[in-house]
């Protein structure tokens, strides 16, 4: 993946699987052969089993609504996020491949991962380095993430923001929350099975009860020819 292209249009699913494969032991990890079921597959990192769901931004999470079930983890059972760029924060781990690092649950890509107001203006309002990025398509990515996830450094933020702002950004957080309609994206849910009580019938009961005659019979030498 070229480092020197632009992060929002270059990214598609398929580069990321073919990163992944051809770096996963450079980026310290192992895919399980045999694996891949829609766009999920298994790998192990150190002694820890994953099962990641590959996307072209780590932002996806939320476009593609696997947020929205509050027992997502058990639904689909997605426990790492595999993307060719980190810009958004996620209650899972992330594995970025555009600058190769784990990013934990609940961080951010910032070189310092705080959402802090550092400095405001006249008003009031937020000026500092970050205001500045979350007015990209980027840095905006980043805050809504960390909304999502209950940061309380962006909450804090986004109660020292204007009105209008903070009005169109619970508006896009309360979308989010809501699943998307159809099926964005091909992941499994978890299923487990459930070992279902023999019923035995009287058909089921005469079989058996044959089946033992037969044994005892061959076992005392008859020879059915």
């Amino acid at each position: 993946m070229k480092a020197r292209e632009r992060r929002y249009s270059r990214y598609k699913a398929a580069d990321v699987w073919d990163t992944m494969y051809e770096q996963q032991f450079a980026l310290g990890f192992v895919v399980e052969h045999d694996t891949v079921i829609g766009n999920t597959v298994s790998l192990v990192r150190g002694k820890q089993r994953y099962r990641a769901i590959v996307l072209a931004r780590s932002s996806d999470w939320y476009r593609y609504s696997l947020n929205t079930d509050i027992s997502w983890k058990h639904r689909h059972g997605i426990t790492l996020i595999l993307c060719g760029t980190h810009d958004s924060c996620l209650p899972v781990p992330v594995q970025a491949l555009d600058h190769p690092k784990w990013y934990e649950p609940r961080t951010t890509r910032l070189r310092v991962d705080t959402l802090a107001v550092q400095h405001t203006d006249a008003d009031g309002y937020p000026d500092d380095a970050f205001d500045k990025t979350r007015r990209t398509m980027y840095g905006h990515s980043i805050f809504i993430g960390a909304l999502m996830c209950g940061r309380e450094d962006a909450i804090a933020r986004l109660a020292t923001m204007r009105e209008s702002t903070v009005f169109r950004i619970k508006a896009e957080l309360k979308h989010l929350h809501r699943r998307r309609g159809g099926r964005p994206i091909a992941v499994p849910r978890v299923v487990k099975r459930k070992e279902q009580p023999v019923v035995k019938t009287e058909t089921t009961k005469r079989r058996q009860k044959s089946s033992l005659n037969m044994s005892l019979l061959l076992r005392r030498g008859w020879n059915p020819k």
